[in-house]
């Protein structure tokens, strides 16, 4: 049977994003305990997180002549490169890049995780809920922080929530943008002696975000959801590295199990793009389908940051 020729590429170092742990873990696992993977040949290629090195990956990726390619965390990089695969006929299945644009673009994308527009209506809903109806939003310069800042503006107004310029008159404040800066944005807002409530998105629902001080009890984050199994999953994950699963641990996975399905299979990059269009893949993790590109299975969660980390909350 010949090979299957799958293209992996993310920002790999640990020490640039932990984000590549988990990713790194979670390929680790299927590896050794997904079958399908016997037959395939990994290109690995490192897209730096940035727009320029994604082009370049994506082209070599073209070059080699990969049958699919995974990854791609950070939307800067993943909507370049998305072009050039779609130019090429090439699916992308990407466990976190989050940006509209991905899957509007490119019917070549399929997305495991939700979409800005998801995360902003479900953040817009719980804002209302706390009846806080005047926002001040802002956001890192990376193109994922300022399309999600855009596009929860947007919610924010079609909702009747008013935004303001001026963060003294604001009843919330909510912050768009990659981990490192959430982080350094909450410390900074804490440390100007704000003490008004903050949201912070996706990317910073990590361990790596910190703790909160005993007198911060308004600062939240909005990220990926959970699944109804998620406490087996967090034993599993625990026995094996020591750790509570983080950020894309469960996205990634489920990736990977989508995956191992179609390796088994000898089909060529069309047929992948019609069987991830219109076929439901059964995994330990539940079904996995796709509405235009988008995992139907997508959900977000809500989490207070703590004393000791990230509590989730119900409402």
């Amino acid at each position: 049977m010949s090979r299957f020729k799958v293209g992996v590429s993310a920002l790999f170092d640990p020490a640039d994003t932990p984000h590549a742990r988990t990713f790194l873990r979670a390929m680790s696992v299927a590896r050794n305990g997904i079958p399908g993977f016997d037959r395939v040949h990994w290109q690995f290629c490192d897209d730096g997180a940035n727009a320029e090195r994604a082009a370049q990956v994506a082209r070599q990726m073209v070059a080699a002549k990969v049958d699919l390619v995974i990854g791609h965390f950070s939307s800067d990089a993943a909507m370049v490169a998305a072009d050039i695969y779609r130019q090429a006929g090439i699916g992308l299945l990407s466990p976190a890049a989050t940006i509209d644009c991905l899957t509007l673009d490119n019917p070549n994308v399929f997305r495991f995780c939700p979409a800005d527009r998801h995360l902003a209506k479900d953040l817009v809903a719980w804002l209302r809920r706390r009846q806080w109806n005047c926002v001040h939003i802002d956001a890192d310069p990376s193109a994922h922080g300022q399309a999600l800042a855009k596009v929860i503006a947007q919610a924010a107004s079609d909702a009747g929530i008013r935004r303001t310029i001026a963060r003294e008159q604001a009843q919330v404040e909510v912050f768009a943008g990659r981990l490192a800066s959430s982080r350094e944005h909450w410390h900074a807002r804490r440390r100007s002696g704000s003490q008004r409530a903050l949201v912070l998105t996706d990317d910073a629902a990590s361990p790596y975000l910190g703790n909160a001080a005993a007198q911060d009890a308004n600062t939240y984050v909005i990220g990926f959801g959970a699944s109804r199994s998620s406490a087996s999953e967090s034993i599993a994950h625990h026995a094996l590295f020591g750790a509570a699963p983080e950020t894309y641990w469960r996205e990634s996975l489920l990736m990977f199990h989508v995956l191992a399905q179609l390796a088994r299979r000898a089909w060529r990059p069309t047929e992948l793009l019609h069987a991830l269009n219109h076929q439901t893949f059964t995994t330990p993790l539940g079904p996995v389908s796709f509405d235009q590109g988008e995992y139907r299975g997508a959900r977000t969660r809500l989490w207070q940051v703590g004393p000791t980390g990230l509590m989730p909350i119900a409402d």
